[in-house]
């Protein structure tokens, strides 16, 4: 009796080894797709699609379908690049840094925003990345935002990631995924 204990063992050890018995979950979570247009490669969760966006400077915009507001189609959680020109004739928008401070001057002079944190970070081989943390008030809900500024050859691309301030904790992996798979080409 024994024997036949210890062989039935040995047959589901080998089974759950093998890979035979697998989670369905895991496959969502590895199928990754990648967009290149406009200058730009990115990766993002398989789950995720192409979106619109309403920023006549976004490049490319993605989004997770499964929160999308109903009144206006579009996505409430979503990753938008925006593609914004330097100018060095004009000294408002010579630097990265003087139309990054400018934006958010702007922005917060606005009772609606409230920032949550900024500064330098490193993407990819971009070390001096500017980054701004904030949320929105838009009518009675709250957004997070988390914003990376690249700057490449007189062009600043912004990583615009947006979800609900309640979400965006639990979507963070993927924002993270999609900053360091983030790609100027």
């Amino acid at each position: 009796m024994k024997k036949y204990i210890l062989g039935i063992l040995i047959i589901i050890s080998v089974v759950l080894i093998s890979g035979c018995v697998s989670n369905s979950n895991n496959n969502n979570e590895t199928q990754i797709q990648t967009l290149a247009e406009n200058g730009i490669s990115m990766k993002f969760p398989g789950t995720w699609v192409s979106a619109n966006s309403k920023n006549n400077e976004t490049v490319v915009a993605v989004a997770d379908p499964n929160f999308v507001d109903s009144t206006t189609g579009f996505g409430k959680v979503s990753v938008v690049i925006q593609k914004k020109t330097l100018n060095s004739s004009s000294k408002d928008f010579s630097s990265i840094t003087t139309l990054f401070n400018q934006t958010y001057q702007n922005l917060f002079s606005n009772s609606s925003y409230k920032l949550i944190a900024e500064g330098y970070v490193t993407v990819g081989t971009y070390s001096d990345a500017l980054e701004c943390i904030y949320t929105f008030d838009e009518n009675g809900t709250v957004k997070k935002h988390r914003a990376i500024w690249i700057e490449d050859n007189n062009e600043v691309y912004v990583i615009l990631c947006t979800a609900p301030e309640n979400e965006f904790d639990s979507q963070f992996k993927n924002f993270d995924f999609i900053i360091n798979n983030f790609k100027i080409i």
